[in-house]
C-alpha cells in the first residue's frame, strides 16, 4: 500500500496577489496615454512644418526675424524671411535665385562684423493690421510689390503693415513695415517711413 504524503509548502501560502486595476482605471489610464501621444506627435509636427518652410507664422515675426538677421548679416535668416520682392531689391537684378543671391550677399559681408550682437537686438510691437484682396490698403501696398515681381498679384494673400521699433544696442528707429503673406507664410517686403 502506498502512502500519500501531503507536503506543506510554506511559500504558496506567502504569494501575494496582484492587484488589478479597475475597468474605469484602465480606461483613463489609456485616455491619459493617448492625449500625451498625440500632444507630443502634434509637438513635433509644429516643430518639423517650422523649419522645412521658410518664412514664419505671423507678419510680426516676418518684419523681427529679417530685420535681425539684416543687422547681424546673418544671410541665410535674410533670405528665409525675404519675400521675392526683397530678394529682387538685395540683389539689384529680377533674375536672381537663393544660390546667386548668397553668393552675392557673401561678396558683399566679406570682411564685415556686425556692429551689435544678438542680445543688444530687440522690437517693441506698435501695431499690425493685415489687408485682405479687394481692399484698397492691400492694392496700394501691392502696387509697389508688383513693380518688381510680375506674378505678385497671384501668390500674395494678404498684406500686413507693421509699425514696429527696431531697438539696437542704445538707438530705436521705428517704420511701417510691409510683410506678404505667400502660400501660407509670411515674408518682409519692403520697409516704409
Amino acid at each position: 500500500m502506498r502512502r500519500e504524503i501531503d507536503i506543506y509548502d510554506p511559500i504558496e501560502d506567502k504569494v501575494v496577489e496582484k492587484k488589478q486595476l479597475s475597468p474605469k482605471a484602465k480606461r483613463a489610464l489609456i485616455y491619459v496615454g493617448c492625449a500625451l501621444v498625440g500632444i507630443i506627435v502634434a509637438a513635433v509636427l509644429i516643430y518639423i512644418f517650422d523649419l522645412a518652410f521658410t518664412g514664419a507664422p505671423t507678419p510680426e515675426k516676418a518684419i523681427a526675424e529679417y530685420e535681425k538677421a539684416a543687422i547681424l548679416y546673418d544671410i541665410d535668416g535674410m533670405i528665409e524671411y525675404s519675400s521675392e520682392y526683397n530678394k529682387v531689391v538685395l540683389y539689384g537684378n529680377k533674375e536672381t535665385s537663393d544660390r546667386l543671391l548668397t553668393s552675392y550677399l557673401e561678396k558683399g559681408y566679406e570682411g564685415k562684423s556686425p556692429q551689435y550682437n544678438s542680445s543688444e537686438i530687440g522690437f517693441k510691437l506698435i501695431s499690425s493690421v493685415q489687408y485682405e484682396k479687394g481692399s484698397k490698403k492691400y492694392e496700394d501696398a501691392l502696387d509697389k510689390y508688383v513693380e518688381k515681381i510680375e506674378n505678385g498679384r497671384e501668390t500674395v494673400s494678404e498684406i500686413a503693415i507693421v509699425r514696429m521699433t527696431v531697438l539696437k544696442g542704445t538707438s530705436e528707429t521705428t517704420r511701417n513695415y510691409v510683410a506678404v503673406k505667400v502660400d501660407g507664410r509670411w515674408y518682409f517686403a519692403y520697409a516704409t517711413t
